[in-house]
């Protein structure tokens, strides 16, 4: 997956996420707010209703005034039209009831006072239904805030373990595979031309580890054609020195011994015992010859090997190895040179 997808995908799902949490808060802020809105419109205009007709009741004596009439019929249409809860419909209709006989002409004192015990009954029974129903609703009110509270609760926690997901491991889909590849380019500055880089990815990266593969193999591959080279030409010297006719001897600046060959050897009788690296210093303690060298201050002398029985001179000719130092300053190179060393030849004179 491209980059850019990843990135589109992981802002998308938190898009999303934030979209659903913000109109599932909306849904229940909605619920709760109906519910509270019906509880207080239906039920509590019905207890007003019956506070109304219970004072008329209370504050009046029998029979009833026309005002008070008046009063408690305005009432009871009113609860008419506001049935909302079963049960209540059947107890303001027999509350009309007993409204008929507590206001009728031809019912005596006793039925006058037995419609009041009626209507206050009922009144009763049109209070308790909606104070029951004012519970339930007031019970479903808080049962629903709960729900959408451990919901929103619940949506907050996914939204949290979303974004601490993305925190935690997008991060890693950008810096990982950079600090590999800091790691792999700096392998290649230390001349390690066997760094690779595998990416267990389908993104841009691993386009990027294809070419860096392929940088690293072609420098690897130039740098052993490099060394083939080099060992080859290290070769052809060394055997072109072997079959000189003339002494060779190659010093270092540190005037350790380089190479030698055998010609070399047997005019200096060093026989096959190893020289190579040891200081010509020491070794010139047991050689006259050598120490010749060492003495000797011009580019070229006479030497006389002065070995018993037979005299034998050469021409000894010292040539310089100068190799150059490339050191930069600002933006020109400057060029200069230091020794790395001499080579010795020792050319037999014929007398």
């Amino acid at each position: 997956m491209k980059i850019k997808k990843k990135l589109l995908l992981g802002f998308s799902l938190l898009f999303i996420v934030v979209l659903i949490f913000g109109i599932v808060s909306i849904y229940y802020i909605k619920v709760i707010s109906e519910t509270s809105s019906i509880t207080l419109k239906n039920n509590y205009a019905t207890l007003k209703f019956t506070r109304e007709m219970r004072s008329v009741l209370d504050e009046n004596d029998l029979p009833l005034n026309s005002v008070a009439i008046n009063t408690f019929d305005n009432a009871l249409k009113k609860q008419e039209n506001n049935i909302t809860e079963p049960g209540e419909s059947i107890a303001t209709s027999n509350l009309r009831k007993a409204f008929r006989l507590l206001t009728g002409s031809s019912s005596n004192l006793n039925q006058t006072q037995q419609a009041e015990r009626d209507a206050r009954l009922q009144l009763k029974n049109i209070e308790g239904l909606n104070m029951h129903a004012i519970e339930l609703k007031n019970n479903y009110t808080h049962s629903t805030v709960d729900r959408s509270t451990f919901f929103l609760g619940g949506m907050v926690f996914i939204t949290f373990l979303i974004l601490f997901v993305l925190i935690v491991n997008f991060p890693g889909f950008i810096l990982n595979p950079l600090q590999e590849l800091a790691n792999a380019f700096h392998q290649i500055s230390q001349k390690n031309y066997n760094a690779r880089l595998h990416f267990q990815t389908s993104d841009e990266f691993i386009q990027l580890a294809d070419e860096f593969n392929i940088m690293a193999t072609k420098l690897d591959e130039e740098q052993n054609a490099d060394l083939t080279k080099i060992i080859a030409a290290e070769l052809r010297i060394k055997m072109l020195i072997e079959e000189m006719p003339d002494a060779v001897i190659g010093l270092n600046e540190k005037q350790e011994i380089l190479f030698i060959n055998e010609e070399a050897r047997r005019i200096f009788n060093m026989g096959k015992k190893p020289v190579t690296g040891q200081s010509v210093a020491e070794l010139s303690k047991s050689n006259k010859l050598l120490k010749m060298i060492l003495d000797s201050k011009g580019t070229e002398n006479s030497l006389n090997a002065d070995q018993p029985g037979n005299d034998l001179y050469f021409q000894q000719k010292t040539l310089e190895v100068v190799v150059p130092n490339l050191k930069p300053n600002h933006d020109v190179l400057d060029v200069a040179g230091y020794s790395a060393g001499t080579i010795q030849v020792f050319k037999k004179v014929e007398v």
